[in-house]
């Protein structure tokens, strides 16, 4: 009898089931995906729909001559804007130096504003190599007094941290070649080449963080 009576019992549970399923099957939400694919939802989400503003820290070639290099520091500022599988990156870079101690030379280098669009190699993850192009107004200086302003040019390679956090990071590099002058005072450099600029691309390696 009591067999019985728990056949019964289960028999009203799995009709209560059934009919309950096709109203259960329409309110499916991520909460039923497995673990991996609520990570990479949430990951892909989160990762199109956030920009950040950054200050970056880096080093600079600021002296683009055919048998020198000079290494300063450099401070800039500005703000990604992430665009499905990539990012438009807008900044202000300034680097400053002098060319060795007790001289009065000084060099710099400048890009306000640089605009670059960066491509994500693996925009559902949580960190990503990216490298992208981009184009800045700037201007630069060298031990020598030679002067450049106008339009440069860069390419850029980096890799970018805690994308789906409030703090994000990345460390990159920069590799710009002065272009289009508008304003070009050319001393000639120590072999007499009075185009150097031309034939000197300026690196920088630089880290950035922001929220």
């Amino acid at each position: 009898m009591k067999k019985k009576i728990a056949t019964a019992i289960l028999i009203a549970a799995a009709a209560v089931a059934f009919a309950n399923e096709p109203t259960q099957s329409h309110s499916f939400s991520a909460n039923d995906l497995p673990m991996e694919k609520k990570i990479a939802a949430g990951e892909k989400i989160s990762s199109a729909a956030k920009s950040f503003t950054y200050l970056r820290m880096g080093v600079t070639d600021t002296v683009p001559t055919t048998n020198s290099v000079h290494i300063v520091p450099g401070l800039g500022v500005g703000h990604r804007i992430s665009t499905g599988d990539g990012a438009v990156d807008v900044s202000a870079n300034y680097t400053r130096g002098q060319w060795a101690k007790g001289e009065n030379a000084s060099t710099y280098f400048y890009t306000l504003p640089k605009a670059s669009y960066l491509h994500y190699l693996s925009p559902a993850k949580h960190s990503s190599l990216y490298a992208g192009a981009g184009l800045a107004f700037g201007g630069l200086r060298n031990k020598d007094g030679a002067e450049f302003t106008g339009l440069i040019p860069s390419a850029t390679v980096g890799y970018e941290m805690n994308r789906n956090a409030d703090v994000r990071s990345f460390v990159q590099l920069d590799v710009s070649q002065p272009a289009i002058a508008a304003k070009n005072l050319i001393i000639k450099d120590w072999s007499g080449n009075a185009d150097f600029f031309e034939k000197a691309p300026i690196a920088e390696i630089s880290f950035g963080f922001g929220y």
